[in-house]
């Protein structure tokens, strides 16, 4: 009997690499932590030690350096501990010598410290800055991919797959229809004109008519829970992953860049700058997949606005005006939504009007009418694509409409 192979991690060997990951992760972090938003004081050091590995190696790479030390914040000391590699060979420390160093910590959590050297983006160099930013997520991955958080779901959707492959292989090995005789009931051969057994001749089935358009009726539709329209918003929840990483990586990665190759811009604005602005991307796409995941909400149209508004240009001084149009829906829960919309996109202005009924699909941001039998028009409700209300599908992602 063969051997049933175990894919999971030894539990023991797991908790080692997730340590080996949890502090790596720490030490990337404190030291771009300390770099930006460190203190520094000086310190005394306690022990200093100077092994030679390499006579040959790299610049600041011959040695390993060991030190203890301690320093104080607000009448509290702290002590410390580093290794790293180095030229330096200073002797160690004598009996009764004071050697001080300068710390750096964060200023609210003093525990987390480093030798002043180690932060100094300009003893790390711009390839160790751009090492710490890109080893942050590499860690973050490297502990999804341990623990099973990825590989899981992967293996369940790719069974899911072999399953419904599998399915629609034993429907195709099995007709789908049996013809017999009427008049002796026997079971007839594929296309057969004349029975094998009696020999009566036999009349072919009238082909079946196409099925009508649906027509538009009164109430919201059951589409919504159609696998295909459940199909779609996985994909749809997957593209916005895709361009959450995008807009997290491209100035993540574009400011460093900038500064290395750039004079105007210093390394250090640079990167500053750059996570900055990946931060603010990242909290508003959460927020977004976040509200995506909220369930449908209905409510009624209450009112319909619409003004004439200006924008000023601060370059050049000068005013360029717009229309904003404005529909307003109170929720069945009490609750106020707007939809604002600009000059000729005013999509919703148009289609809905005071007292239509309507329901909203968060995954994909759309709005779903009540009432359809008197439009004309229909809105997809996964690419908001207007269609004639006589389509069943929708003419750019050919997705069912929600009639």
């Amino acid at each position: 009997m063969a051997k049933v192979k175990n894919k999971r991690i030894n539990p023991f060997i797991l908790a080692l690499i997730c340590a080996c990951l949890l502090f790596a992760f720490y030490l990337s972090a404190s030291t771009l932590l300390l770099a930006w938003l460190g203190d520094s004081v000086s310190g005394v050091v306690d022990s200093y030690d100077s092994r030679r590995d390499d006579g040959q190696a790299e610049q600041n790479r011959s040695r390993t350096i060991s030190m203890h030390y301690h320093f104080s914040v607000s009448g509290k000391t702290y002590r410390g501990f580093a290794m790293y590699t180095s030229d330096e060979a200073w002797p160690r420390l004598q009996e009764g010598e004071v050697r001080t160093e300068r710390i750096r910590y964060l200023p609210g959590l003093p525990m987390v410290n480093k030798p002043a050297r180690l932060t100094d983006f300009d003893q790390i160099g711009s390839w160790g800055i751009l090492y710490h930013l890109f080893a942050l997520p590499g860690y973050l991955l490297l502990g999804l991919l341990a623990t099973g958080l990825i590989g899981k779901k992967k293996a369940k959707n790719k069974q899911k797959n072999k399953s419904r492959q599998k399915g629609k292989h034993m429907d195709t090995q099995t007709p789908q229809t049996s013809r017999f005789c009427r008049h002796c009931g026997a079971r007839l051969d594929g296309d057969a004109m004349f029975c094998a057994n009696c020999g009566a001749a036999l009349q072919p089935s009238a082909p079946a008519a196409p099925p009508a358009a649906a027509a538009p009726q009164i109430g919201f539709s059951a589409l919504s829970s159609h696998p295909e329209i459940l199909a779609a918003a996985i994909k749809n929840k997957k593209t916005s992953r895709g361009c959450l990483w995008v807009l997290v990586l491209v100035p993540l990665i574009g400011f460093p860049l900038a500064g290395l190759l750039l004079d105007d811009m210093p390394l250090g604005e640079a990167v500053i700058i750059g996570v900055g602005i990946a931060l603010v991307m990242l909290v508003v796409n959460l927020v977004a997949m976040h509200n995506a995941r909220k369930p449908p909400w209905e409510g009624t149209v209450v009112s319909r606005d619409k003004k004439k508004k200006q924008d000023r240009d601060k370059s050049s001084d000068t005013y360029t005006s717009y229309m904003e149009f404005t529909t307003c829906i109170r929720t069945d829960t009490g609750k106020k939504k707007r939809i604002v919309e600009r000059d000729s996109g005013r999509h919703m202005y148009d289609y809905l009007a005071v007292g239509d009924r309507v329901r909203f699909h968060p995954v994909f941001g759309t709005y779903e009418k009540y009432d359809k039998t008197h439009d004309r028009i229909i809105y997809c409700n996964v690419c908001s694509m207007m269609n004639p209300i006589e389509n069943d599908r929708c003419s750019r992602c050919s997705n069912l409409l929600f009639k």
